[in-house]
């Protein structure tokens, strides 16, 4: 009984994580346990703890007398997500140029080529898949899996505006430029400037993010994004 309790936890975080990432569940909007039962065919009891632990995560929010909700997302909350962001993967990239493992080094040349690569063919899903197992391979080669945790739960709750960000803004070729930058300091050993280019990449994201919500999106939308 345990092993399927937990089976159809999992089962409906993952459902409704999803339906959040693609926008299937609105920011801002209500959702119930007997709903999230009732479309995969399971009981309440599991999709209660899968809320809970969508809480935790930052990816829904309770309300007295109203129920649970979808996050929204603020430029308070943008600001803080990449303050965090600043520091940890500033500081992973500085201890990522002391790796000396060969193979986790081959695998960043071989991953900043695909991300070169992508970017000329304008392959928004590899680029992005190769961005991501980028940044996965230099918390490796820093050796800190709980700052890696950390990271992967702050990206998750601006997921739903990467995609649409990088796309609309042309930023691709830019972030790899900004890429380049780190990835070359950390195969060459210079750990300070590491973590200078990662610092200076993050804040480029974050500063033109927040220029687009401001200008283009959070004006035309009534609860948030």
């Amino acid at each position: 009984m345990e092993t399927s309790s937990a089976t159809y936890q999992q089962q409906a975080y993952q459902y409704i994580k999803e339906q959040i990432f693609s926008v299937g569940l609105k920011p801002g909007e209500y959702i119930t346990d007997s709903q999230i039962a009732s479309n995969l065919n399971i009981s309440r009891t599991p999709v209660r703890e899968a809320f809970h632990r969508l809480e935790n995560e930052g990816l829904l929010t309770y309300e007295a007398r109203k129920g649970w909700k979808v996050y929204v997302l603020s430029l308070k909350d943008i600001h803080e997500i990449f303050d965090l962001k600043l520091v940890i993967e500033g500081m992973t990239a500085r201890k990522a140029a002391e790796c000396q493992n060969e193979e986790l080094c081959a695998e960043l040349k071989r991953i900043i080529q695909k991300m070169e690569y992508s970017g000329k063919t304008e392959d928004l899903v590899t680029w992005t898949e190769a961005d991501n197992r980028l940044h996965d391979i230099i918390f490796e080669m820093a050796d800190n899996q709980r700052a890696l945790n950390i990271i992967h739960n702050l990206n998750d709750q601006w997921h739903r505006l990467r995609v649409g960000f990088v796309a609309r803004t042309g930023r691709k070729e830019q972030s790899i430029i900004e890429h380049q930058l780190f990835v070359e300091s950390i195969l060459r050993g210079d750990g300070e400037a590491a973590e200078q280019y990662m610092v200076v990449h993050l804040a480029r994201v974050r500063d033109e993010l927040v220029n687009l919500l401001v200008n283009l999106v959070l004006p035309f939308v009534d609860k948030g994004v």
